[in-house]
């Protein structure tokens, strides 16, 4: 909960940018205008060595997702893990005060790790978005990896409406910082700092990369364009397409100890939890390279690699410590804050509109008519609610496409007429492709979230049938006459009077 006086000076003196009243040395307060709870431990905090007892991989992240959801104060979850840092954000009841990280990691003290709350988490996702908090300033990767978190926390339906928003609106915020502020363009990537690395030392210019994933990839690219002749090395028994720079050698990966001798240098950056390079394998063979760089967290290289004569052993955090510092450094931080600044009160503005309380005699939601020509519905579900809603969109000119594991007949009936499209298996996320509406009417309460969520995501219309809170359009009864179609609908509770009401109108009209 305390900031460390010591960690707070590291930071001013150019580690890492943080927004006024951030890090101050003193005990965060409690921000009630948002219950967003966020720990996290970065480069700034923690060399390599600790940082990596924090990583979470994918399937870790999903324990937590589901542990997550056995508690009732949490309503949203989303967790970033990267190479530099390791942050949980929670979205919590009102009244709730969780610390994530001594929620969901073993072992952690105060005073390891930075905890924000509200306003101040939002400045800190903000600057984190743009780069400005990354150990290489100004690196634009870490927006992607924001972004990929809170996707990776909605397809696990683990993120809430307000989680969503809080990560929007930050990413949005960083966009316009790196739109609006001209960063430095030297040094902006680890490909970049490792490159340089092998620039300033008298070695040759081959080299053996370990690693073909974006960081590795990149990494490739980047020493291509300079001149070095690079191999990446592929794992023989992976059946997915990988992207191979052009003009790399690819080198079976079993095979990596055999051909090391033949190169000046190697980088590895995988995310393997296993050492793609040990020091006893490295002692068996009859020529090493002089330089080994580890870009990887958890670490791709065994440290004891580093104890061998003739041999240098760099992590990332000696990678980014060679990289040149900004001559404007300070200038461009200052430029940087208002932009964050601009994006909390955006969000206020947000919170506040949505939590406002409406007169009553003012409705929130408005009756309105579409042409329905062209316009894709889907129906995931198959059962009677399902068919309920399918037999009145039959009505109409939609493109109606139902989706689920088992359909009732009277729906199939209907496909059978030309009237709308059937498949039977579970839903998928990239369903909502092309969707003007989705309507979630299965007997599953996380995948009619997970629609949900995704819906809002993407701006699609959404009719949640268990919950009407997550509802953006509520689904009327329908009074049809040879020229007048009434819709009717109560508050999304109310659906007796709105039935009742919906019975009088078609006699009327018949």
């Amino acid at each position: 909960m305390l900031y460390e006086k010591s960690l707070s000076q590291k930071e001013s003196d150019g580690e890492v940018f943080s927004p006024s009243g951030i890090l101050n040395g003193e005990a965060v307060r409690m921000d009630d205008t948002v219950n967003i709870q966020m720990s996290g431990i970065d480069h700034s905090l923690a060399d390599v060595s600790k940082r990596e007892c924090f990583a979470l991989p994918p399937l870790r992240q999903r324990e937590i997702f589901q542990k997550a959801k056995e508690n009732e104060d949490i309503l949203g979850l989303a967790i970033l893990s990267t190479c530099n840092r390791t942050e949980i954000y929670l979205s919590l009841k009102d009244g709730a005060d969780l610390d994530p990280f001594k929620l969901f990691l073993e072992d952690t003290e105060d005073g390891q790790y930075r905890r924000l709350s509200g306003k101040q988490a939002f400045l800190h996702l903000g600057s984190l978005s743009c780069g400005a908090q990354s150990r290489i300033f100004g690196e634009e990767q870490i927006l992607t990896q924001v972004k990929a978190a809170i996707a990776f926390s909605r397809e696990n339906a683990a993120s809430d409406n307000l989680l969503e928003v809080f990560f929007r609106s930050a990413i949005a915020a960083a966009k316009r910082v790196r739109t609006q502020v001209r960063f430095q363009q030297s040094g902006k990537s680890v490909a970049e700092a490792a490159r340089r690395v092998l620039d300033s030392r008298d070695i040759g210019k081959s080299v053996l990369v370990i690693g073909n994933g974006e960081v590795g990839r990149q990494t490739a690219a980047e020493l291509l364009s300079c001149g070095y002749k690079v191999s990446m090395t592929r794992r023989q028994y992976r059946h997915s397409p990988v992207s191979i720079p052009k003009g790399v050698e690819i080198v079976d990966y079993d095979k990596r100890y055999e051909v090391m001798g033949g190169f000046d240098a190697v980088i590895s950056a995988t995310t393997s939890p296993h050492f793609t390079v040990s020091k006893e394998q490295l002692l068996k063979c009859p020529k090493v390279p002089s330089l080994f760089i580890d870009l990887a967290l958890p670490r791709d290289i065994e440290p004891q690699v580093g104890e061998i004569a003739g041999l240098t052993l760099l992590d990332i955090d000696e990678v980014a410590d060679s990289t040149e510092r900004f001559a404007q450094r300070e200038k461009l931080l200052a430029e940087i804050e208002p932009f964050l600044q601009q994006g909390y009160e955006e969000f206020v503005k947000w919170k506040q509109a949505a939590d406002c309380p409406f007169p009553p005699n003012v409705k929130t939601h408005f009756p309105l008519f579409i042409n329905s020509v062209g316009k894709k519905a889907l129906v995931v579900g198959g059962g009677k609610i399902a068919a309920r809603r399918v037999n009145s969109l039959a009505q109409f000119s939609f493109d109606i496409y139902v989706i689920a594991p088992e359909i009732r007949q009277e729906i199939l009936n209907l496909e059978e007429d030309g009237r709308l499209s059937c498949e039977k298996r579970a839903f998928q996320d990239s369903d909502l492709e092309g969707v003007f509406m989705v309507l979630a009417a299965t007997d599953d309460r996380e995948v009619n979230h997970r629609i949900s969520v995704l819906a809002k995501h993407r701006g699609i219309y959404a009719s949640i049938a268990d919950k009407r809170e997550e509802c953006s359009f509520y689904f009327p009864a329908i009074a049809m006459g040879d020229e007048v179609t009434a819709g009717l609908c109560g508050d999304g509770v109310a659906h007796r009077a709105a039935s009742q009401a919906a019975k009088k109108v078609r006699e009327v009209l018949d």
